[in-house]
C-alpha cells in the first residue's frame, strides 16, 4: 500500500490509543509506528529489484517478528512519555500499526511474507491496488482536519475514528467487489473457451472498479480489463506466448527462481539479444491502449552477464513511451464502460 495510507491510518490509530494521554503527539506516533515496516526500503532500496522483490514486505512485515520488535520500542515510547501511557496500552497501539501495515499489504497484489521466519511465502488477497484514490483520499481530508484542533480532544478523536470506520468500510467493499471480479472472470474464461489452468484478478490503479483478470497455462498467457459499473460488456482477452522454455535456457538460474517466486504462474519471457526480459503480468497491463506486448507492459526485468557475473536489472515507463494524460483519460472511460 502507499505510503500516505499508511501515515493516515497510524495518525487515526494513534489518535484513539493515545490522544487522551498525550495529544496530538499520538497521531504523531501513529503515522511513524505504522510507517516502520517500510524501513526496510532503507536496506533494499528501489533500484536493486533482486533485493526489492526478495527483501521488501519481508522480514519487518512479518507477523511474528514485528511482535517481537514491538517489544523493545513499547519500551523506549514508555519511558519517553514519562509512564503516562501504560505498558499494555503503548504495547497494543504498537501491535495495530505493525499487524494494521502487514494485513493491508496483504490486500494488495506484491506479495508480503507474513509468517516468515516458518515460510518465505508471499501472500496477496488482490483486491486493493497499492494506491487507490478513493480509499486514501478521504481519510487525507479527516485527518487534515483533525489535525487542527489543538485543544478540542473530543472532535479530533471523533474525526480519527471516522477515518477508521471508513477505512474499515471501504475494505469490506473491496471484498464484495472482489466477488464479483471473479464471477465475471470465470463466467468469460468459460464462455471463450479460454483453456486457464491459473486465473486471478486484481483492481486497476487508483481506483476499485475497473478490474483485469490474467489466466495462464504452461504455453500461453490472458489478460483483459472489465469495469463493475458494467458487467454486460465483453472482456477483451489478449493473449502472448509465455516462452517458457527461454526461462530454462537462461544461464541466470538463480535469478529464474526468484522471478518465478515472484510471479509464477503468470510471467512472460522474451529475448532481446542477449537478454532475457521477463513481464511480471501479475501487475496488469501498463499502458492499456496497446496490445503489443513490449508497449502494453512497459514494466519488466532483464537478465543478463556482465564480466560472467549474472545481472538483474529494470525496465519502467518513460515520457516517450508512456503520456499519463492520455492514460489517466483511457482509465476513466474504461470505468465508465466507454472503452473495454
Amino acid at each position: 500500500m502507499d505510503s500516505l495510507s499508511h501515515i493516515l491510518i497510524g495518525a487515526a490509530i494513534g489518535e484513539l490509543f493515545l490522544g487522551k494521554k498525550i495529544g496530538r503527539w499520538g497521531m504523531l506516533l501513529g503515522a511513524i509506528a505504522k510507517s516502520i515496516p517500510d524501513f526496510d526500503l532503507f536496506v533494499t532500496g528501489l533500484t536493486d529489484p533482486r533485493a526489492y522483490m526478495c527483501d521488501h514486505r519481508a522480514h519487518t512485515h512479518s507477523l511474528f517478528i514485528e511482535a517481537v520488535y514491538a517489544i523493545p520500542i513499547t519500551w523506549l515510547l514508555v519511558k519517553l512519555f514519562k509512564k503516562k501511557v501504560s505498558f499494555k496500552r503503548m504495547l497494543l497501539f504498537m501491535l495495530a500499526c505493525l499487524w494494521g501495515h502487514s494485513l493491508l499489504d496483504w490486500c494488495t497484489n506484491f506479495g508480503t511474507q507474513l509468517l516468515l521466519p516458518f515460510t518465505n511465502e508471499n501472500y496477496s488477497l488482490n483486491t486493493l491496488a497499492i494506491v487507490d484514490l478513493l480509499f486514501t483520499l478521504p481519510m487525507l481530508i479527516l485527518i487534515v482536519v483533525a489535525v487542527f484542533y489543538k485543544k478540542n480532544e473530543t472532535r479530533r478523536y471523533k474525526l480519527s475514528r471516522a477515518a477508521l470506520i471508513y477505512c474499515f468500510s471501504y475494505l469490506g467493499l473491496t471484498f464484495i467487489n472482489k466477488a464479483q471480479a471473479d464471477s465475471i472472470a470465470q463466467e468469460s474464461i468459460a464462455k471463450n473457451n479460454i483453456p486457464a489452468a491459473n486465473y486471478m484478478t486484481n483492481p486497476t490503479m487508483l481506483n476499485n472498479v475497473l478490474w483485469y483478470s490474467v489466466a495462464s497455462n504452461d504455453s500461453t498467457l490472458f489478460i483483459g480489463e472489465f469495469s463493475l459499473l458494467h458487467k454486460q460488456n465483453p472482456i477483451t482477452w489478449h493473449s502472448y506466448p509465455r516462452h517458457q522454455y527461454l526461462m530454462q535456457q537462461c544461464k541466470s538460474k538463480k535469478d529464474i527462481e526468484i522471478l518465478r517466486w515472484f510471479s509464477d504462474p503468470y510471467t512472460i519471457a522474451q529475448t532481446n539479444g542477449d537478454t532475457l526480459n521477463m513481464y511480471a503480468v501479475k501487475f496488469g497491463r501498463t499502458n492499456m491502449q496497446q496490445s503489443e506486448m513490449q508497449k502494453t507492459f512497459v514494466f519488466h526485468y532483464k537478465l543478463y552477464q556482465k564480466d560472467g557475473v549474472e545481472m538483474m536489472g529494470m525496465e519502467q515507463a518513460n515520457e516517450k513511451n508512456m503520456n499519463m494524460k492520455e492514460n489517466f483519460v483511457d482509465l476513466w472511460e474504461r470505468i465508465c464502460g466507454r472503452r473495454y
